[in-house]
């Protein structure tokens, strides 16, 4: 497998030409039928073909989070052209399970990337079983940590997901906080003088990765902007209840 190239600066490389041309972040819409036809596209899929031969096994601490969130986004983008998705990705039941790039050997789908590899093999939403059998292969292309400020980091192509970006090694962690704060910012809502918060949709499929409703609510509260916000939240004690907003699947394109 190549190990000399540099295939996640080929992939990052790619991805950010592509979301520097179709993606509008004011309106955090993707311009998917620009982009069908464009020569980014082209790139992007040129270069996903060189992730067959690369031995990602051989990147350090630090790399390997970063390179498979840009696979993941990679791979979002793509697959919604080359399976001619229209209105939602949810118009395809297969979208997360079979949408798939092949990297070092490995066929690897979008649900294996999130669940088995970024979310540490973790059970998807409330079930038991966990993603990815304990011989499976591609568990030995997981990042070396788990880090729970991924889920800001992962785009779905829709409107309620969190807005694509590209994430480099050396500004990594500080990049993986600007997403979570500008996501919560854009989602998080204080209700009822201080009572209660309205957070994402994936804090309940998730909660056990934030340390359960306690977590959720410390994780979000220490993010909070809003000076009336978190002076609301002090008057009430910070014991919030939680309420969960709507995830909103329609695809991210210009309206």
């Amino acid at each position: 497998m190549a190990r000399g190239a540099d295939v996640p600066g080929s992939l990052a490389g790619a991805l950010h030409a592509a979301l520097d041309r179709w993606y509008d972040s004011a309106a955090g819409a993707f311009d998917y039928r620009g982009f069908r036809d464009s020569v980014e596209y082209r790139h992007l899929a040129a270069t996903a073909v060189l992730l067959a031969s690369f031995d990602c096994t051989a990147l350090g601490v630090g790399k390997r989070m970063p390179f498979w969130l840009n696979v993941y986004n990679a791979l979002v983008l793509h697959a919604v052209i080359s399976r001619a998705i229209a209105g939602s990705v949810r118009s395809r039941a297969d979208f997360f399970s079979a949408s798939a790039f092949r990297v070092a050997g490995q066929i690897c789908p979008l649900d294996a990337i999130e669940h088995g590899l970024l979310r540490g093999n973790a059970p998807r939403y409330a079930k038991l079983r966990r993603p990815l059998a304990p011989d499976d292969a591609r568990l030995s292309l997981a990042p070396f940590m788990f880090d729970e400020r991924v889920h800001f980091a992962l785009h779905a192509a829709c409107r309620s997901s969190p807005r694509p970006r590209v994430y480099y090694p050396d500004t990594f962690s500080a990049a993986l906080e600007e997403a979570a704060c500008a996501y919560l910012a854009l989602h998080v809502r204080v209700e009822q003088g201080g009572a209660a918060l309205r957070v994402p949709r994936l804090f309940q499929w998730y909660a056990n990765d934030f340390g359960g409703e306690r977590g959720v609510r410390e994780f979000v509260i220490a993010r909070l902007a809003g000076e009336e916000d978190i002076e609301m939240i002090a008057r009430s004690g910070g014991n919030l209840a939680l309420r969960y907003a709507e995830f909103d699947w329609a695809l991210n394109e210009p309206r």
